[in-house]
């Protein structure tokens, strides 16, 4: 069923009145020109019909001109540039352009044009337009059918664009969907519930993330992905959300409240002890990972330290559940890595004192060896414009071998020279890599340290 839906069907959230209850349902999507579409389709499909056959067939339906729009359809809810305007008299002349591009570029290569593949590919090309703008015309008709049908609550969309309508579902809970399909990277698919004007907030993500960012987390309840098949999850989560508020309020709080500020706690806690994690990337699939060492520590002070954001809004949740343990439980940890931290910046900091001597000794010698590799080079293109210069070789075909060897006799100590310019130069290389990443390592713990003492006022 979640494959059909924004293709034959359109998925909704209604409010049964009989039941009083919030229910997942489906309306068909029906499309009124799909006898004129169809035919023009099998017109296109036969190879004994011309381009002016299906001129003319778009000129006498004059259905088809019902297409004529813009429509906000997002073929793809990820991808930008979503959305079009048709104008099916337009169309007319655009196949009369393409027919004429077609005849004048078989008039310039009469041999090798193959006009009639041309045009079987061109009647391919308008039968998938035909058939996507018979789709945005159908789902547009279908979504004032749901408008206008007081008993649906929400319904799924494939509109491009900024959209967050909020609908009151019970005087206690509202769900918002926040939506912003057809624009690429930009692109996202929410759900925000609200219990008593409180945000219900998805603390657990912070833990089950590897990457994760407070102030995306914060935007949303659940977030789905961009395909249509994941409005079933979203009316879903929205439909059990809705009726456990209803039916037991404390269950709800327990689930959406409690239990989301208790994994993140336990997350953080475990912390301490761990250094083989299980994280979901942004497709929601599991992965492992082990962190050891430097990495580890800040690891963890990324994530504990990150919690203390999180305060504000489990403070948001006093009015609904007494939340007073999870903020000490952060405070705790907190208080418990800072010294770590503080540790970890003190070993890192004669890491990298040494380093930096190291480097000292080591950049002289690695300027010196790229300058020596930079007259070689010189040298060796100096022979070779040389040898072109004296006809020796073709300069079309360079002999590269003879070169080499003219080099070679000329300057015999290169060969061992590559060698000490090898090792330098990875010696260098790898120098700077470690420098680079422990002064990163130690910028982003000093953050998460100075985060944890603004936090408590030290």
């Amino acid at each position: 069923m979640e494959d059909k839906i924004n293709e034959e069907l359109i998925c909704t959230l209604v409010n049964n009145l009989t039941t009083n209850q919030i229910e997942v349902g489906y309306v068909q999507i029906q499309n009124s020109l799909s006898r004129p579409i169809d035919d023009f389709v099998k017109l296109c499909d036969n190879p004994n019909i011309s381009l002016n056959d299906l001129i003319a067939y778009i000129r006498k339906t004059t259905e088809l001109n019902l297409l004529s729009a813009h429509y906000k359809y997002c073929v793809s809810l990820k991808r930008p540039y979503q959305g079009f305007t048709v104008n099916n008299q337009d169309a007319i002349n655009q196949i009369i352009n393409r027919q004429q591009l077609i005849q004048t570029n078989q008039k310039l290569n009469p041999e090798n044009y193959n006009t009639a593949e041309k045009i079987e590919e061109y009647k391919q090309e308008l039968k998938e337009q035909y058939i996507l703008w018979g789709k945005a015309f159908a789902i547009n008709k279908t979504y004032r059918i749901c408008h206008e049908d007081k008993s649906i609550l929400t319904f799924s969309h494939r509109l491009d664009g900024w959209s967050n309508p909020v609908y009151q579902l019970t005087p206690n809970f509202s769900v918002e969907i926040k939506t912003n399909f057809g624009y690429g990277s930009a692109s996202y698919f929410y759900t925000k519930l609200k219990y008593k004007n409180i945000e219900i907030t998805p603390f657990s993500e912070w833990i089950e993330y590897e990457f994760a960012q407070f102030s995306e987390i914060v935007r949303y309840t659940q977030s789905h992905l961009l395909e249509n098949k994941y409005w079933l999850e979203a009316m879903n989560f929205c439909k059990d959300a809705c009726n456990l508020s209803k039916s037991d309020e404390v269950k709800f709080v327990e689930k959406y409240v409690f239990d989301e500020c208790e994994k993140m706690l336990t997350g953080l806690e475990e912390i301490f002890n761990k250094d083989h994690f299980s994280f979901k990337d942004r497709e929601k699939r599991q992965y492992s990972v082990d962190k050891k060492g430097h990495v580890l520590t800040e690891f963890q002070g990324e994530k504990i330290s990150g919690a203390l954001d999180f305060i504000s809004k489990i403070l948001e949740l006093d009015r609904i559940a007494e939340i007073k343990s999870f903020i000490q439980r952060i405070e705790i940890c907190n208080r418990k890595i800072q010294p770590i931290l503080i540790e970890e910046l003190k070993i890192i900091k004669v890491k990298l004192t040494n380093f930096n001597s190291e480097m000292t000794i080591l950049k002289p010698k690695y300027l010196a060896v790229i300058d020596k590799n930079q007259f070689y080079l010189k040298e060796k293109n100096a022979i070779q414009s040389q040898t072109i210069a004296s006809k020796q070789i073709d300069p079309l075909q360079i002999d590269i071998v003879k070169i080499n060897r003219a080099f070679a006799e000329k300057f015999p100590e290169f060969e061992e020279f590559q060698k000490e310019f090898k090792s330098v130069s990875d010696n260098y290389r790898i120098l700077t890599e470690q420098i680079q990443n422990l002064t990163k390592l130690f910028d982003n713990i000093t953050t998460y340290n100075n985060k944890i003492s603004s936090y408590f006022g030290q």
